[in-house]
């Protein structure tokens, strides 16, 4: 029956599939392994296989200094590395070098799936927060795998649909051994799913553990330049946006330009194939840009920072920044404790239910100020005139960021 309601599925999504792929060139990397062609033929021997799952580049970034960890740990140790979209296989190359394969995990469907696991054979299966597959999990655990998830969260939806489903989230859950969770907020959660207390762990968010490298003054100078971000410029990085939060945020700039025409906006949408469709509002709004990838330094008050994985470069020449993906009730949020890093202040929308402990930790530091679409230009105008509040809120956030590290170790030692 899960097969059938995923074939059902699949049959749904297939026309918004093929039109991702032929207009937005989405999915024509992963296809192939995705249906299971082309997987490695791994021979592992007597070595112990691990099988680290991320479903996207967020969740990379997360789990890879655990990943690096549980690699050097010993010489006997193969690493496989699995992800669900292409951004994310990019950022498990990029941030987990260390790993023996990097693969896209193919569709769950059984006839699929459970070949490969069987060539496989894993020991060990982690999950990074959620991606709960079951026919991935089930033969897992038929081949003797330990299945453990790690920097574990569930949101309200997720849950409110877990619990429609009882029986098929029993046998979903109780196939996995160990759960490492972010925080109190998530464990109550797992519990309500009937999963056993003593099978949760409250380690907390190995995201805090990310190796986070800073430019050298030099550096920076030269980024700065590459952007063409004058020395009397303020900054405004506008991170991970979606639809339509770059309409959003640019209201809000147009009334700030007003009063401070020196603001340089850098956007930095979440998703490539959205990068046209924003060069396409920016002209039908008359704001006059310049795109990244264009490798100009020419000065514009906006530049559409159109390439994956510079979004920490561009936090670290911010005057302040904006989260994204907290105006959109879609998406719930993003990491509001990146800009933090770098004593950034941060602004971000309501809607931030996909991350309830961070929204809780940046209120409880007064790292950051969370403000609604009709007031983002206000708030903008205000903090870029108080220095003093700027730095106030960057300073909190580089305590918050000192106080919540250690969660992988903790996590390894759980493990």
């Amino acid at each position: 029956m899960y097969d059938f309601f995923l074939l059902l599925i699949g049959i749904i999504a297939l026309p918004k599939l093929l039109y991702q792929m032929a207009f937005h060139k989405k999915y024509r990397n992963s296809l192939k392994q995705r249906v299971g062609i082309g997987f490695p033929e791994i021979n592992k021997g007597k070595k112990t296989l691990i099988w680290v799952h991320a479903v996207s580049m967020g969740e990379t970034k997360a789990i890879a200094a655990l990943a690096k960890k549980l690699k050097k740990r010993s010489e006997n140790v193969i690493l496989l590395f699995s992800t669900v979209t292409e951004t994310g296989l990019a950022e498990g190359k990029k941030s987990i070098p260390e790993a023996d394969y990097h693969v896209f995990l193919p569709f769950d469907f059984n006839w699929i799936i459970k070949p490969i696991v069987k060539r496989v054979k894993p020991d060990r299966v982690i999950l990074c927060e959620t991606d709960f597959w079951y026919n991935f999990l089930n033969a897992s655990k038929a081949e003797g795998a330990h299945l453990s998830v790690v920097n574990g969260k569930i949101s309200v939806d997720s849950l409110k649909r877990f619990l429609k489903f009882p029986s098929f989230s029993r046998k979903l859950f109780s196939l996995i051994d160990s759960y490492c969770v972010q925080s109190n907020h998530y464990k109550e959660r797992f519990l309500q799913l009937g999963i056993p207390e003593e099978k949760i762990t409250v380690t907390g968010n190995i995201k805090f553990d990310s190796s986070f490298p800073k430019l050298s003054k030099e550096e920076l100078n030269n980024w700065k330049l590459k952007l063409g971000i004058q020395p009397d410029d303020h900054v405004l990085v506008a991170g991970s946006t979606h639809d339509p939060e770059e309409k959003i945020i640019l209201e809000a700039c147009e009334k700030v330009w007003k009063t401070d025409p020196k603001l340089k906006v850098l956007i930095v949408p979440r998703h490539p194939e959205r990068f046209d469709e924003v060069a396409q509002l920016l002209k039908k709004r008359g704001i006059e840009f310049s795109r990244y990838s264009e490798k100009s330094s020419r000065e514009t008050p906006v530049v559409l920072v159109d390439a994956m994985g510079v979004l920490r470069q561009c936090y670290q020449s911010a005057t302040l920044a904006v989260v994204a993906g907290s105006y959109t009730p879609k998406v719930g949020g993003h990491n509001i404790v990146e800009p933090c890093w770098y004593g950034v202040p941060v602004l971000f929308g309501p809607h931030l239910h996909s991350q309830p402990e961070l929204l809780e930790l940046v209120k409880e530091y007064q790292a950051g100020i969370q403000v609604d679409s009709s007031q983002l230009s206000h708030a903008i105008e205000r903090l870029l005139l108080d220095t003093e509040q700027r730095k106030s809120l960057g300073q909190a956030g580089s305590r918050l960021v000192a106080d919540l590290k250690g969660a992988t170790d903790r996590t390894i030692n759980a493990l």
